[in-house]
């Protein structure tokens, strides 16, 4: 090229059109000194990146083209093949930029050596590569496949075709199709309209996620919106005992329908829940008084230690002061009564197990965590929800059977209680359950207090153990009045080490612990 024109670029590019590719030699002729060539050529070369769709990168040129008839290829940069199945090598320039980087049809690039370090850089794209011969076997396969489903038809259509060809008066072609086709001609064809079909489905593929991601976002707004709402609701009635958090990471549910939070236990039809004392302790000091202390004179001894944790075994039950006692709100044996202030989450689980509850903080061994609330009802009631929870595969129903095997009242928590309605089961909890008396003396209506049987670490679940309390066999089957043997199992996806696989086995149609399953 001439010095005048070191500013045009190489003739060893293609325009790429719907119905026509066009292009040129590596070698050209110099270009003579003509403005309005030199203004053609910057049209062409406007056109082709419109047209080829190849985003170049930026880089501005760094040397001169040499002064020759040839332009001289740096690089191969990339291969691809069109819709027709014609091939072309995007070319980089010896002394041009990557602006002017062009596409070249393969039978037009005289540079094996290039080509051979382009697919040595890319073995992928290497026709006669594995990779690039197992991608075209699999292409061939499901091209052969699509193209036996298409040159297969029905008999009628045969029929129906052989009248369309018969009716015409052009027998060469047929609504602008050709009737004489060779073979290879159909093979070209179907390939054509292979690629354009599966580029088709790809764009289906691509808008339907465009358009789940965003009803996805616009329902993930709506529920954190609505668990917001909750969470503010929750801490509005607890004030603070517990500050209670909700997280759900996991899915798109939203709070539970038909649940409502309460902080005591509500009594249900047909109950009276006593909260008169006949009797309490004449202590100033209910630590080194413990002699005589409401424990101690109900039978038992002092459950407390002066830092309000628990120091009697599990089963031991618990009796703190109450509203006839001489001490005051802050007695170290009023612990369930003050109501717990340790920070808790309701969570998401993610191993199937709905809704769960996670501790925020370290919680000490021993420790009172939450108490276990719900609607006290009837035992006669009991049987009938509980036939129906059954039904539904879920059930909150703790009976209060601490005196006698005939339970006479049960807790029902799955349409009113607290964080203790979340909390899941597991073969090795980190909770124990004792039954606690104060204000209400009456044996078969005691409070469900859940403490810490290990310190708990930040983020850890809590658990209990639905069954602790029944059997020492879940599996164990249990006899129902009737005589016969009738046995329940509840799976059960604790994942722990000691896992029994089952939750508890129970006689049919009776509920003798709470099962609280995924909602």
């Amino acid at each position: 090229m001439g010095d005048d024109h070191d500013d045009s670029s190489p003739l060893g590019e293609s325009v790429m059109e719907t119905e026509n590719i066009e292009s040129v030699s590596l070698s050209v002729s110099v270009i003579s000194d003509d403005s309005k060539n030199d203004e053609l050529i910057k049209k062409k070369r406007k056109s082709r990146k419109k047209s080829d769709g190849y985003k170049s990168r930026k880089r501005s040129r760094s040397t001169k083209p040499a002064t020759s008839d040839e332009y001289e290829v740096e690089m191969i940069i990339d291969h691809k093949t069109d819709e027709e199945g014609r091939e072309f090598y995007l070319v980089h320039w010896k002394g041009w930029s990557d602006d002017d980087d062009s596409w070249v049809p393969v039978e037009d690039c005289d540079c094996p050596a290039l080509i051979a370090e382009f697919y040595q850089r890319n073995p992928e794209k290497d026709p006669n590569g594995l990779e690039a011969r197992q991608k075209k076997a699999a292409e061939s396969a499901q091209l052969q496949s699509y193209i036996e489903g298409i040159l297969k038809p029905a008999n009628e259509d045969i029929d129906l075709a052989m009248q369309l060809v018969c009716s015409s008066s052009d027998r060469h072609k047929l609504n602008g199709f050709k009737i004489h086709l060779s073979n290879e001609d159909i093979n070209k064809y179907a390939f054509m309209v292979y690629r354009k079909k599966q580029k088709l489905l790809q764009m289906e593929k691509n808008l339907m996620m465009q358009l789940l991601t965003r009803d996805f976002r616009q329902r993930r707004v709506d529920q954190l919106q609505r668990l917001k709402e909750w969470e503010s609701e929750i801490n509005e009635i607890t004030q603070g005992k517990p500050p209670v958090k909700i997280e759900n990471n996991v899915d798109l549910d939203e709070p539970p329908v038909g649940f409502t939070y309460v902080t005591q236990c509500k009594a249900g039809d047909g109950v009276v829940i006593p909260d008169d004392p006949v009797i309490g302790c004449e202590c100033l000091d209910c630590i080194d008084g413990r002699k005589t202390c409401c424990g101690p004179m109900s039978g038992t001894q002092s459950a407390y230690t002066k830092a309000g944790r628990l120091k009697v075994p599990v089963g031991t039950p618990i009796y703190e002061c109450n509203s006839r006692c001489r001490c005051g709100p802050e007695c170290p044996n009023r612990v369930v009564q003050r109501g717990s202030k340790l920070k808790l989450c309701i969570f998401r689980t993610s191993n199937g197990c709905g809704w769960g509850v996670k501790a925020l903080e370290t919680i000490r061994k021993n420790s009172f965590v939450i108490e276990y609330v719900g609607e006290v009802i009837t035992n006669e009631e009991a049987e009938k929800r509980g036939l129906q929870y059954d039904s539904e595969g879920r059930t909150y129903l703790f009976d209060l059977d601490f005196n006698d095997i005939d339970c006479v009242y049960s807790v029902d928590a799955a349409h009113q209680g607290n964080v203790a309605h979340f909390i899941n089961h597991s073969c090795d909890p980190n909770l124990a359950v004792f039954a606690v008396w104060a204000n209400c003396m009456d044996p078969n209506m005691p409070r469900l207090a859940l403490f810490a049987q290990r310190d708990i670490h930040v983020g850890e679940e809590l658990t209990f153990d639905y069954a602790s309390s029944k059997t020492e066999n879940p599996e164990e089957k249990t006899t129902v009045s009737s005589g016969k043997e009738v046995t329940v199992k509840n799976e059960c996806r604790c994942g722990a080490t000691n896992c029994r696989k089952i939750m508890f086995s129970l006689p049919e149609n009776q509920v003798i612990a709470p099962f609280l399953k995924a909602e």
